[in-house]
């Protein structure tokens, strides 16, 4: 799908769809000037729709109709909202409703044209696209070259040829950047998304291979079990024993040729396999994939800082374990030396993500990152609070936790922030170690939280806990049913800001 910025006028496009989007402005959307003269262009088809079918302009609200024959085939109306009240991610739903109608009928050549393409004070034409772009994506394979079904593409809606933005002024470069954040939650989709049998540990690696391959700046190492232990990371050898596939640590570092700054850190957890994450989901499929959430949006961020630079270094650390309860897995009541030589008395059945994170972000340390972002999908229950659509945040930096939220706002990825208070370090005490894996059930979250903030390092921390946002059990907006890269965009956001 060919996207681009056109100065034709609705009245001149030629086509099989229009699409146009309006504005609720509190009246009858026929009474605006800007769709009256559109109206008047169009032989009347504009109130022709409007007269068979109500129509508010409603954010997510949307109508559809014949066009005029010789000029459009299709003529679409999106609404739009309150024009004060557009936002990043409404805008991301007005083209993801747009993209869904596109799955029938005639869909070669389409346009879309807005009476502003400000909203807020700000573009809103790189959120359309993005969410115009996610929902295209909806059970196509881009990125991975496994296709998974002999007949892959017979059922698929024909992907529209081109969509020209009419009546746009914004620089090509606000289309670039929409399509690199696209692509880099895409990757994420598609890496959570596929079989874990298929994206194992050492399959992730080749991943991250391939990304470094493409790009000078990018250099690559990769640890196995052995590798790690004799980097005295003896925390991540405990939780990678007995694994159903062979663990990888996979450290991904982008190296600028004239950095500016201290490096930062991201941390993504790759639990490429989980038994007990099958377990707590009831068998069902999302609880063998979504556990690696964590490593598919920091991949998807180096995607898009490959494509769009940086001059600040970047160290993008992948903790990769298949979980599985193999000979001389990890046990409860096991004690475990950490990296940072920290003790962990192993109290939990799910103490391997905690155990993985712990080391990496004392490698992290180890690099020297100024600021170090972990992602995790560990199942803890904060959606009991947030529901299903919010990651939780946790941080130790007050300006880390303002962009990171900032960001996520960008990428219509809302994090919403927890407390991280000292008085839940004494439910981690442990009689034999240095501290013990997890606290109380009712305080899982908070206590995991507080696990992790004794490995990281003593600048900026943050950590954000993905689980429920990183799956969605059916198509809602831009979110294709299944992996939805959740992180991806506000990561990527974060390492390249405008």
């Amino acid at each position: 799908m060919k996207l681009t910025i056109s100065d034709t006028a609705p009245a001149g496009w030629a086509g099989e769809v229009l699409a146009l989007g309006v504005y609720d402005e509190g009246g009858a959307p026929s009474a605006q000037p800007w769709l009256n003269g559109v109206d008047a262009a169009l032989g009347g088809a504009v109130a022709r729709l409007l007269a068979y079918d109500s129509f508010g302009a409603s954010r997510d609200e949307l109508v559809t109709g014949p066009g005029v024959p010789g000029r459009c085939e299709r003529l679409v109306l999106v609404g739009l909202g309150r024009p004060g009240e557009v936002t990043p991610h409404t805008a991301r739903r007005a083209g993801a409703a747009l993209a869904r109608t596109l799955t029938t009928g005639p869909n070669r050549r389409v346009a879309v044209a807005l009476p502003s393409w400000h909203a807020g004070g700000e573009e809103i034409v790189e959120h359309l696209v993005e969410g115009l772009s996610l929902a295209v994506h909806c059970g196509r394979w881009n990125v991975l070259t496994d296709r998974f079904r002999a007949d892959y593409g017979s059922d698929l809606p024909r992907e529209p040829e081109s969509v020209e933005l009419l009546g746009c002024t914004a620089p090509e470069r606000i289309l670039r950047r929409a399509g690199v954040f696209t692509d880099a939650v895409v990757l994420a989709r598609e890496l959570v998304a596929a079989p874990a049998n298929l994206i194992t540990p050492d399959r992730l690696a080749r991943e991250a291979a391939a990304l470094a391959a493409a790009d000078s700046r990018f250099d690559l190492e990769v640890w196995d079990e052995d590798r790690c232990a004799e980097q005295g990371l003896t925390g991540f050898a405990a939780a990678a024993a007995g694994g159903a596939d062979p663990a990888r640590l996979i450290r991904l570092s982008y190296r600028p040729a004239d950095p500016a700054g201290p490096p930062v850190a991201l941390i993504g957890l790759a639990l490429t396999h989980d038994d007990r994450g099958v377990l707590r989901s009831g068998g069902a499929v999302q609880g063998a994939k979504k556990y690696m959430a964590g490593a598919g949006a920091v991949l998807g961020a180096a995607a898009a800082l490959s494509a769009l630079g940086g001059r600040t270094e970047v160290h993008l650390l992948v903790p990769a374990v298949a979980k599985a309860a193999g000979p001389g897995a990890l046990r409860v009541g096991d004690l475990v030396t950490t990296a940072s030589g920290a003790t962990v008395e192993v109290n939990h059945e799910d103490a391997h993500g905690r155990l993985l994170l712990a080391d990496s972000l004392h490698l992290a340390a180890r690099l020297g990152a100024a600021r170090t972002v972990s992602v995790s999908a560990l199942g803890l229950p904060v959606a009991a609070a947030l529901g299903p659509k919010a990651a939780g945040l946790w941080s130790t930096d007050e300006a880390l936790a303002a962009d990171l939220v900032s960001a996520g706002r960008d990428a219509g990825e809302l994090l919403w922030r927890l407390p991280l208070v000292d008085e839940y370090d004494d439910e981690l005490w442990a009689p034999f170690a240095n501290l013990r894996a997890a606290g109380p059930e009712s305080g899982d979250a908070a206590t995991a939280a507080a696990f992790l903030r004794r490995f990281a390092p003593a600048a900026g921390w943050a950590h954000l806990e993905i689980t429920e946002p990183a799956w969605s059990p059916r198509i809602d907006g831009y979110y294709n049913a299944g992996a939805t890269g959740y992180g991806a965009g506000t990561l990527a956001r974060w390492l390249c800001p405008r």
